[in-house]
């Protein structure tokens, strides 16, 4: 490390300073080392594509390999299709697995303490578990406002033991607005239910759910018009003369399509929540530039395209802060052509058509020729332990991709934060961790070919 001095016109030598204490993390440059600023465009990997305009599947094709997708990863539910009803001691049983997972696994409070045997306790106690009846009535709801899915009914977070609090463990997953819930349990205070999404199970806050019949929940979601957001975020306003914020949605979500509603401008139905808790459904507008009437059409130009609106968007861990982390940042992109993937990168892992598995760390030129002869840049996802990138192409002899991510590893063992969406070589990394093409497991392009009967994508 270099300490500069300034000391003026002093003759005198400065006093001795004590070593600094090795750095643990670093920041990284505006440019991820082996990247250059060309490269930050979609634009230069269109324009290096082979076939970028080639359409990929039609949407009866996507909505199978969905079907297929939703058949064999059971963490992705149709909520219209969910129970009336479900089991209380499962439910019992399933909150209580998720407090003892929090409770041993060793982390801290914000403010660098561990929390004490009667802060455990009132979490235990607001979960009520001795008001959850043999048999539960389902309830449904629409999410009404931005909002955090928990791992328990708290605000507060929980940390490891270097007080990063770029990572609460308790967050699973945010919610958008128009977001269908299956309501199962709430909490004794009151403020918090426990809801199953489309893809996480969690506690989220009461004041973010409007309370709606099952049948209103389908007519909503079966639309048969809608606009898909296609910026990174979109701002949901309830006049026509966009003047007064409803609240903002991020990339893939979906809402019904009324009509133009005047020029530059969608008008959607969105839920509200009614004092009662119930549901009313409103007219708002989005703005054109910001969304498209149905999904746009799946080819690698839209996906790098829509790749490339979040670049150096921040990353947020399970949604924190507002932001995305890798795998909702993909499932946000590819949601605009109206793909669905999982919300975990083991689960995105398993989706598409595999053209490499292998989990033993290495085997780079393996990797470097299946990269060559059989991946596709802006279809391909390549998936490492706890993490994933979507590959984009060639330059000179370089494989890279684009992906949100905290930061990686040195030879010398500290941690460069990138804390963002970037292009990076695929290349880069190292230490006891590898480069990111060392730690790459699996690789698979989302093109779905036809399936043989009975087939199952790789479960293990």
């Amino acid at each position: 490390m270099l300490v500069v001095v300034s000391v003026g016109c002093a003759t005198t030598a400065p006093e001795p300073q004590p070593p600094a204490p090795p750095m643990r993390q670093v920041p990284s440059p505006a440019l991820v080392p082996g990247t250059q600023a060309f490269m930050n465009t979609p634009g230069f990997w269109i324009g290096r594509h082979p076939d970028p305009d080639r359409l990929v599947m039609t949407y009866d094709r996507i909505a199978a390999m969905n079907a297929r997708t939703k058949r064999h990863e059971d963490s992705i539910l149709d909520i219209v299709d969910f129970p009336a009803s479900v089991s209380g001691a499962n439910l019992k049983a399933e909150l209580q697995r998720g407090l003892r997972w929090t409770r041993w696994g060793g982390y801290y409070l914000g403010n660098g303490t561990r929390p004490d045997a009667a802060w455990w306790k009132r979490q235990e106690d607001n979960l009520d578990l001795g008001a959850i009846k043999a048999n539960i009535s389902v309830r449904f709801g629409l999410i009404t406002a931005y909002c955090d899915h928990r791992a328990l009914p708290l605000l507060e977070g929980l940390y490891q033991s270097d007080i990063n609090l770029s990572f609460d463990r308790l967050q699973h997953d945010t919610l958008d607005i128009a977001t269908p819930v299956a309501i199962l349990h709430r909490s004794r205070d009151g403020q918090w239910l426990y809801a199953v999404s489309p893809l996480t199970r969690g506690w989220l806050k009461a004041a973010c759910v409007a309370l709606c019949t099952q049948d209103i929940l389908r007519s909503y979601l079966w639309a048969e018009k809608i606009v898909v957001i296609t910026a990174a975020k979109a701002d949901l306003y309830a006049d026509e003369g966009l003047r007064v914020y409803l609240g903002r949605l991020r990339m893939g979500s979906r809402l019904p399509l009324e009509d133009h509603g005047g020029t530059g401008r969608y008008r959607v139905r969105v839920p509200l929540r009614k004092p009662d808790g119930g549901c009313a459904m409103a007219y708002a507008y989005v703005q054109e530039r910001d969304a498209h009437p149905g999904y746009l059409p799946y080819t690698p130009r839209a996906v790098i395209d829509q790749a490339f609106k979040l670049l150096h968007a921040p990353y947020g861990w399970g949604g924190q802060f507002g932001e995305q982390d890798c795998s909702r940042y993909l499932q946000q992109v590819f949601a605009t052509v109206g793909l669905v993937l999982p919300r975990n990168t083991t689960q995105q892992g398993r989706v598409g058509r595999q053209i490499y598995r292998n989990p033993t760390r290495g085997n780079v030129q393996e990797k470097l020729m299946v990269l060559k002869d059989q991946a596709i840049p802006g279809l391909t996802l390549l998936k490492m332990s706890g993490h994933i990138i979507l590959f984009l192409g060639w330059v000179d002899e370089t494989p890279f991709g684009i992906h949100g991510f905290w930061g990686y590893r040195q030879d010398n063992g500290g941690t460069v934060v990138v804390n963002r969406v970037a292009v990076t070589r695929l290349d880069l990394g190292g230490g006891p961790s590898g480069t990111y093409l060392e730690r790459v497991s699996t690789m698979r392009v989302l093109d779905a070919p036809d399936e043989p009967p009975n087939a199952r994508p790789d479960r293990h």
